[in-house]
């Protein structure tokens, strides 16, 4: 399998019901060595995620050819790069729409200093599996199951093409663990670059999708 090509499995047998959300991780970027992921700002996808992301949006104009693509990312680097090279890779200029940053997908790290600490206190994975079970307090990293409410509420909500339209956002691993562990009930510490979860629905309720090689989970989601 191909970078992003779990999600992109999901898409290809997904009848719309309203918005259809692609929220996605960035594209291959090289390894970091020193402090998490979500705290760097300037850290670009490499040659080769550029070419994975490029592929991630011709299969995309394959996949759903007659469909606006809405393409939105978080503000550091590798995610403007990635939803850049998905355009490229589309290559239908009036069959894409750029949402610039999304405000709306917020950073879970509320205090990056103690989370450093953290980090390199317990590992990425220690980390992440005890954030997600909740014993991570929330002055440290955001409420894994407030979070994904919240932001499913403002992806389903945000302006951006109505029914039938095809929204991708591209942001992090971290964003998008706290809706599979929350939403699907299955504890991830990682998710593979291009991959993330479909989501269908409106601020009503909504369908949430993912896949990887040992999981394929789908649940509803209902604001509360």
């Amino acid at each position: 399998m191909n970078h992003g090509d779990y999600v992109l499995g999901l898409l290809k047998n997904h009848q719309a019901t309203g918005r259809t959300i692609l929220l996605i991780r960035h594209s291959a970027r090289d390894l970091l060595r020193i402090t998490p992921d979500g705290l760097h700002e300037d850290v670009a996808i490499t040659p080769e995620g550029i070419v994975h992301a490029e592929e991630f949006g011709r299969k995309l104009q394959t996949i759903v050819p007659d469909t606006t693509l809405h393409l939105g990312y978080t503000a550091p680097r590798r995610c403007r790069m990635t939803a850049e090279s998905i355009r490229k890779g589309h290559s239908s200029l009036n069959g894409t729409r750029d949402l610039g940053i999304l405000p709306c997908v917020e950073s879970v790290i509320t205090d990056p200093d103690r989370f450093r600490v953290l980090w390199d206190e317990k590992g990425w994975h220690s980390l992440m599996q005890e954030w997600l079970g909740g014993a991570i307090p929330g002055d440290t990293i955001r409420d894994p199951h407030d979070y994904s409410d919240r932001l499913l509420r403002a992806l389903v909500s945000m302006p951006g093409g109505g029914d039938g339209a095809l929204v991708v956002a591209v942001a992090h691993d971290v964003t998008i663990l706290p809706i599979v562990a929350s939403v699907c009930g299955t504890t991830l510490t990682t998710i593979g670059f291009l991959n993330g979860v479909l989501i269908s629905g409106d601020s009503t309720g909504a369908k949430i999708r993912f896949a990887d090689p040992e999981h394929s989970l789908c649940r509803e989601w209902c604001p509360e």
